[in-house]
């Protein structure tokens, strides 16, 4: 895909002798498809050559599928030189359609006239290649060479036409032999370097530094070196050419996109803000200097510049069918944790649960969106999103993920104890059963250990407060053994199974009055003063206990 991407923008305008040999940056913007720079360097510079330059402008709207506008740009070219033929040639482009026997003969016959100007005969050739005339093309690119056969101009835009055709390998042989017959082309080694990216990385890098070795003052070489390397990820690499490009001062906000970008991935925070700051003064309302201003500021823990940069961002008129670039994953995950990092943790939320829209498999966000419900106190919300990232975990999940999950529930049974709405009831039994339904899993899956047993006690207990039905005793008297067993017993835990079990036994002699029962009694709060001899109700529950 990148490389059908990347050939079929390939396909650029070429340059004259004349221009380079004035070594004016604009034709060579033109050829490289750098349309943004070449338009700003021919509106410029009109008058030091109207009938080329008037021309040119025609090309980028061609380009750019504006046929009035190329249109007037030609007639302009032929009003401002009635001696030059590029207004002649432009306007015959636009015929070749309609008319194609009739322009197709204007065409040649310019050619014929001019056969010593390689910039005409180019301007020819390109005609006919932008209207897809691929047999007279070729004939185009033959008369060139009878002309000149050492010119580098006619192999580059046979590379050009075969690089339109994606065939890299032919057209970076078309370009090799450019610069075979002139080893200072400059825009040969260029686009070669164009096409050798996806051949051999190395040797489109070692083309571009040829390139600047040839023209240290060819400052568009530098951006494709900085573009080149931005590309593959090496960003120290990409920023170092980005600096020289940038010192020339021709560069589009399209280039101070790249290289903030490089600065952010290489943790430049500061710097990248420096850049992006240069870009938001030209397009205030770009895209994607919006998103990297968030994600710089988010990354260098300015969260409170960094909500109101996403505030913003989120915030930009967006036109239907015409603004493709959209928002992603990433873009609300920075977006939530800027909230969150502002104690807006409900708005965070929500912002996470549109990440996970974007991108369902992303299980650990999931875990965050609990994590950061349950801070807010919303523990249902929190249990809902850590039971469906269990559920994606499969067999990854542990026995702390079970108890954690077991700890929302029961916290959002908590919340919910002291209303006494039957609604409410009847939810609060449902949270506390399914706290239960989780610890029992950490039983199985932690058999050697208390804790699945002590927690599947305490929400017995929240289930049975009143211990008449002993819900939590098995549990309790489980955890009492295996603590007991300890070496270095946990006395808090022991001392709270004891209590609860004098408490249980208390509570079955008032309803049976069975001695044994307070025999009981006696026997579990004994055993909590044995662990601490100045607790209240193991005081309390002993004394009674020992009363006829």
């Amino acid at each position: 895909m990148k490389m059908k991407y990347f050939l079929g923008s390939l396909l650029s305008f070429v340059i004259s002798i004349t221009a380079l040999a004035q070594n004016n940056p604009g034709y060579d913007y033109l050829s490289l498809n750098e349309i943004k720079l070449a338009k700003d360097y021919f509106t410029k510079n009109l008058t030091k050559s109207p009938a080329e330059y008037h021309f040119y402008l025609g090309e980028i709207a061609y380009k750019e599928g504006n046929m009035a506008e190329a249109r007037s740009q030609y007639e302009k070219a032929s009003s401002a030189n009635a001696e030059s033929p590029f207004g002649t040639i432009g306007l015959a482009k636009l015929e070749l359609k309609q008319n194609p026997k009739e322009a197709t003969k204007t065409l040649t016959d310019i050619q014929k006239k001019n056969k010593k100007d390689i910039s005409i005969g180019l301007a020819v050739a390109k005609a006919f290649l932008d209207n897809g005339m691929d047999a007279e093309t070729v004939k185009a690119v033959q008369e060139l060479r009878k002309a000149d056969k050492k010119s580098p101009y006619s192999y580059i835009l046979e590379g050009d036409m075969l690089a339109k055709e994606n065939k890299p390998g032919e057209a970076a042989a078309q370009y090799d032999q450019a610069i075979y017959n002139d080893p200072n082309s400059v825009l040969a080694y260029m686009k070669g370097a164009k096409v050798y990216e996806f051949i051999n990385r190395k040797t489109a890098t070692d083309l571009l530094r040829k390139a600047i070795e040839i023209r240290p003052d060819y400052k568009i070489a530098y951006k494709d070196l900085a573009d080149l390397n931005y590309r593959e990820g090496v960003y120290a690499d990409a920023i170092s050419a980005y600096k020289e490009f940038f010192s020339g001062g021709d560069y589009t906000v399209e280039d101070i996109r790249h290289y903030a970008g490089a600065q952010f991935f290489t943790g430049n925070y500061e710097d990248a803000k420096k850049v992006i700051a240069e870009g938001m003064q030209k397009e205030p309302n770009d895209f994607v200097l919006n998103r990297l201003l968030m994600y710089s500021l988010n990354d260098s823990k300015d969260y409170v510049k960094g909500l109101e940069t996403g505030d913003k961002f989120f915030s930009l008129p967006r036109r239907p069918n015409i603004d493709t670039a959209k928002y992603i994953m990433q873009d609300y995950l920075i977006y939530g944790n800027l909230k969150s990092e502002n104690g807006d943790k409900k708005g965070a939320v929500e912002q996470f649960k549109k990440a996970i829209e974007l991108d369902p498999s992303k299980v650990a966000l999931l875990k965050s969106i609990a994590s950061t419900s349950a801070s807010e106190k919303d523990y249902e919300a929190a249990a809902e999103y850590y039971d469906q990232y269990l559920k994606m975990m499969n067999e990854n999940v542990d026995a702390l993920d079970y108890a954690q999950l077991g700890g929302y529930y029961q916290s959002a049974g908590a919340a919910l104890k002291n209303d006494s709405t039957p609604e409410v009831q009847v939810k609060c039994v449902e949270y506390f059963t399914l706290a239960d339904q989780a610890y029992a899993k950490v039983v199985e899956l932690k058999p050697d250990s208390y804790q699945g047993s002590y927690l599947r006690a305490r929400v017995n207990f929240e289930l049975d407060p009143s211990s008449e039905q002993g819900l939590a005793k098995p549990y309790y008297e489980k955890t009492i053994e295996m603590v007991a067993a300890d070496p270095e017993p946990n006395n808090n835990v022991l001392i709270e199974g004891y209590s609860y079990l004098s408490f249980y036994y208390y509570s079955q002699f008032l309803k049976g009055k069975k001695p044994d029962d307070k025999a009981k009694v006696k026997e579990y709060a004994g055993k909590v003063l044995e662990l601490n001899s100045e607790n209240g109700n193991g005081k309390a529950l002993f004394e009674w206990a020992n009363t006829k």
